[in-house]
Formats: structure tokens, sequence, C-alpha cells
């Protein structure tokens, strides 16, 4: 197991003094995220589409540039800047997954095996003593080998 690390008082404030006399860094200089920039990029991007260019030849472009990033990259920073960065900018309700799409397999069955486990004053074992078997999830129940877990 990993130890902690401990350090002095007068260390962390010998460090905080060096983190409060930092000069600030000029914005040429400072590192932006890819996310970041393409907040900035998505009008020039959607521009440059509307020029006739398509997503890879723009990375491409980027590329020459220094700038390392992929054509799904680039479609990936155009999409809309929502909380879930769906169409819509919202997650759907299933749960943080996409929502399906429309036909045959978009409808969803509810589970009908309850989420919640029952609270019983018997502590799992049913009226004869014995424990109750477990449901394993390839259908045959689960016994414990002793009554006394």
């Amino acid at each position: 197991m990993p130890v902690a690390r401990v350090y002095t008082k007068s260390q962390w404030e010998a460090f905080a003094r060096a983190l409060d006399a930092l000069p600030e860094k000029p914005d040429a200089e400072r590192g932006v995220t890819v996310r970041d920039a393409m907040k900035d990029m998505r009008a020039r991007v959607r521009a440059a589409q509307a020029k006739g260019y398509t997503l890879e030849q723009i990375a491409e472009q980027a590329k020459s540039l220094g700038i390392d990033i992929t054509a799904g990259t680039i479609r990936y920073g155009l999409r809309p800047a929502g909380k879930g960065g769906g169409a819509n900018g919202t997650r759907a309700a299933s749960g943080g997954r996409a929502a399906a799409q429309p036909g045959p397999l978009a409808t969803r069955v509810p589970d009908s095996s309850p989420r919640q486990k029952e609270v019983r004053k018997d502590r799992g074992k049913s009226a004869t003593g014995q424990p109750m078997p477990v449901q394993g999830t390839l259908g045959f129940a689960i016994r414990p080998d002793t009554d006394d877990l």
C-alpha cells in the first residue's frame, strides 16, 4: 500500500510564494486545448466547408501548420457545445446514452425485475431457516456452501 507523502508547512508556504511570484504568461505562449480552440474555429471551419473543402482537407491544412488533428477531431469539435453534445445539445433520457434511432428496435421494454433490494427482517433467509438462493446471470440458482455466511 502506498504511503502518503508528508511535507512541512514551510515547504508548502514556499511553494505558494513561488506560485504567487510567477509572471503572467503571454497569450501567444499559452496552450489551448482542441476543445477550447474549436469554440473559436467552428465558424471558420464551416466557412471553409462552404467554400467546398472537406474536413479531411481542413485537417491537412492544420497539420501543415503543426496542429496534428484529424477530420474526426474536427467533426467532434463542430458538434454543439451542449451538456451532452447531441443534436439538441442535451443527453438522452436513457441514462446518458444517445437516443435510439426511430425504428422497430427503438422501443424499450421496461425491466420487470425489481432494481431495489428488499429489506427483510429475517436477513435473507426463508421461513425454514435455509438461505434463499440467488439467481445467477445464466438463469440458475447460486447457493452458498454453508448456512452461516
